[in-house]
């Protein structure tokens, strides 16, 4: 059998790509750090949820020693686990743009560097990245910037892993349909789809198969993925 992990995955995009792997044969280990009333249908035989904070080292530690606990062994790593903050750029404090660069691109290049010995021949790595990495959106400097970082991580762990045969790409979701967009007004909604050549924002399982596109395909390396719907190609 199979292993991988998904960081940030009992909801959205990250669950959506569980999801995918699980009905692939992988035994997936899920995580989340704070929602502790989080399940999945799923039975202990394909899966194990880690309780792990990875915004912090500390949770990165928590994190590794449960995985290693199962396995000396991972397939793929999906490193998906993202925050932002939304707050006017004359009012960020180095605080908020502290926590933005820990959980979006610190913490997942230390979890990567724990977990390298444990990273199969020829495994898969993949970022979830943002279409804001390509493209400035003044909503939330520190995700945009953060994000663009998380692709070039991606691209030089590309030359890091590939004596081992490890592939390691990125996706750039656009707008999906999550949580975080589900919770805006319908107006703001509607102004954004207009912007979408496809008019509309896309699904967590879009993105998800994108990313088993990525992992299957042998010969995929270093791509920088777009899921977004033709945006600003309207």
């Amino acid at each position: 059998m199979k292993h991988a992990l998904v960081t940030g995955s009992t909801k959205g995009i990250g669950y959506a790509i569980a999801e995918k792997l699980i009905g692939r044969g992988y035994f997936v280990f899920l995580n989340y750090g704070h929602d502790d009333t989080a399940t999945v249908p799923y039975t202990e035989d394909c899966c194990a949820i880690i309780k792990a904070d990875v915004s912090a080292r500390g949770g990165i530690e928590t994190l590794t020693s449960a995985v290693q606990k199962k396995t000396n062994m991972l397939d793929c790593v999906v490193f998906n686990a993202g925050t932002t903050c939304r707050a006017p750029f004359g009012e960020l404090t180095y605080e908020d743009w502290q926590h933005v660069m820990d959980t979006n691109v610190n913490m997942p290049f230390f979890l990567a560097q724990n977990l390298s010995g444990s990273i199969a021949e020829n495994g898969s790595l993949v970022f979830i990245s943002s279409e804001l990495s390509i493209r400035p959106h003044a909503t939330s400097i520190p995700y945009g910037v953060s994000k663009a970082a998380v692709n070039m991580l991606a691209l030089n762990l590309v030359k890091e892993l590939a004596p081992r045969g490890i592939r390691v790409n990125v996706i750039c979701p656009g707008f999906i349909d999550t949580e975080w967009q589900k919770e805006k007004p319908e107006w703001l909604r509607a102004k954004i789809s207009e912007k979408i050549a496809l008019r509309r924002f896309g699904t967590p399982e879009e993105v998800a198969d994108a990313c088993m596109s990525l992992i299957d395909n042998s010969y995929i390396n270093g791509a920088i993925v777009t899921v977004d719907g033709g945006y600003d190609m309207e």
